[in-house]
């Protein structure tokens, strides 16, 4: 819950691309709809993926959760209803470099970090696009960050059809986002961009060293100056699942 003493909603500035321009846009632009019982899901194929490329849009998330219980006036104890989804093979959990055993505890400390607590947030599944689905459909996620190059391969089976029937009635709002390295279009009339403060930046930056591959990933040099999304339509999503 420390998030809740650095942040405010003025670390966070968001714009969109309007008609070819990038405009300055408010927080419910980018999160129509939100409510802080929202459930937030963060699809993470390797462990590091949604550290290093959505915490600044988590932490806008978290820090609109905070100010709803600060604007009550009591004291609180309480975190937001987010929840990571990481990819796990038979070899242990996903990472950028080797997997590493799912029962070691300084994993998930990344995560922490972004308030994304306690550890029944932290969700394990198949790196694949119906594996991680699944997990969304599971935990009945309704706010969605999904990698834009994660695709169902040529030889998945798809999940059955009332899944996607309850998907497209509980989604509320799914992003694409950018794995570093992997482009996404950002001229697009629904990409945004988040730009932190320097408050938010120290905030990654601590988490990103907590990542058990930092070293490899010359953490220093990873902390984005802007995030970029693609507020992407529930219908497409699903079509875009269940290949249709």
């Amino acid at each position: 819950m420390h998030t809740s003493t650095r942040l405010q909603a003025a670390d966070f500035q968001f714009r969109q691309w309007q008609q070819g321009q990038l405009v300055s846009v408010c927080f419910d632009a980018f999160c129509p709809n939100y409510h802080e019982l929202d459930r937030v899901g963060v699809v993470s194929p390797c462990l590091e993926d949604g550290v290093l490329d959505t915490a600044y849009a988590l932490l806008a998330l978290t820090t609109a959760f905070y100010d709803v219980q600060r604007a009550r006036a009591t004291d609180f104890f309480d975190y937001p209803q987010h929840f990571a989804f990481v990819g796990t093979g038979a070899d242990g959990v996903c990472t950028r470099a080797v997997p590493l055993p799912p029962t070691q505890p300084h994993l998930w400390n990344a995560w922490s970090w972004l308030d994304v607590w306690p550890d029944n947030k932290w969700i394990t599944g198949l790196p694949t696009a119906m594996g991680m689905l699944k997990q969304v459909f599971d935990h009945q996620i309704n706010r969605l960050f999904w990698p834009s190059d994660l695709k169902p391969a040529l030889n998945e089976n798809p999940l059955p059809p009332y899944v996607a029937k309850m998907l497209k009635t509980s989604l509320k709002a799914v992003y694409y986002y950018q794995r570093t390295g992997l482009s996404i279009e950002t001229s697009a009339s629904l990409a945004f961009e988040i730009h932190p403060t320097p408050a938010a930046t120290t905030l990654v930056q601590e988490s990103i060293a907590q990542l058990p591959t930092a070293q490899d990933l010359a953490a220093k040099q990873t902390v984005q100056a802007v995030e970029r999304y693609q507020l992407v339509k529930i219908d497409d999503f699903l079509d875009e699942m269940y290949g249709r």
